[in-house]
């Protein structure tokens, strides 16, 4: 017999729920922290490699969607909102615009560096979002099933769930190693539910992004539930989808 759940805020109410599928920055874990070091790692990292001048420090931050004086991530992104792919060629062409001479291959092996770099310290920038572990630990004890669905890496995704000791609150990681589309496609989606053995339309899916709610649709799921607690804001995020919340306090199961 296969466990179900419904899902309600103070406006309106999800039933039948069989699985739950979770983005991980901005759902999980806070984005602007995580991803405000990894910023300022690959702008520190490009200034080195390009022999670029140190004040291009802050515009190459915010080119990549982080505001240094503000220690926020822009809500426009593009970081956490759009592929890396579109991260790096955003940075070609800014660069190039600069008159520096710098190709896509270039800009990808130094990311892959600094992200390997990052793993050092990792453990001082991952801090789990409030009510999250309350919230995955009451749907686990109804026996629902769980994945997290990430653009991230495998390595890097396995080790932010070990270090936040919540791995036990999910049946399955899907990162992007196994997942030939990016998540606007729906892909991701439909393979994390595949191997949960669970049909579209007994899953919901919770972000915190546009791109978490299309990837909704397009696998046709229940529903996509969006949390207003990455840089989107709640009124963004409510054009998308009818579910959305300011924190993980406001649902109920």
């Amino acid at each position: 017999k296969i466990s179900m759940i419904s899902l309600s805020s103070a406006s309106w109410k999800i039933e039948q729920i069989e699985a739950v599928l979770f983005d991980k920055d901005g759902t999980l874990i806070d984005s602007h922290v995580y991803w405000g070091r990894i910023i300022e790692k690959r702008s520190r990292a490009l200034i080195k490699a390009f022999k670029l001048k140190d004040e291009m420090h802050p515009a190459l931050c915010k080119k990549m969607g982080f505001l240094l004086e503000k220690r926020m991530l822009l809500p426009e992104g593009p970081i956490a909102l759009v592929g890396r792919e579109k991260v790096i060629e955003i940075l070609v062409n800014f660069l190039v615009e600069q008159g520096v001479s710098v190709a896509f291959p270039e800009i990808d092996k130094l990311f892959i560096e600094v992200r390997s770099d990052f793993l050092k310290e990792i453990s001082a920038y991952i801090r789990i979002l409030p009510g999250a572990e309350e919230f995955l630990k009451k749907i686990k004890d109804k026996k629902i099933k769980t994945a997290v669905v990430t653009a991230d890496s495998i390595k890097n995704t396995r080790e932010i769930i070990r270090l936040l000791n919540i791995d036990k609150y999910f049946d399955l990681l899907l990162c992007r190693e196994e997942t030939p589309l990016p998540k606007i496609s729906g892909k991701p989606a439909l393979i994390a539910l595949e191997r949960l053995d669970i049909e579209p339309a007994g899953a919901i899916a919770i972000g915190d992004s546009p791109m978490d709610i299309t990837m909704a649709k397009q696998a046709h799921l229940k529903a996509a539930v969006a949390v207003a607690l990455g840089q989107v804001s709640f009124e963004e995020l409510k054009k998308e989808t009818a579910y959305v919340v300011n924190g993980y306090n406001e649902l109920s199961v």
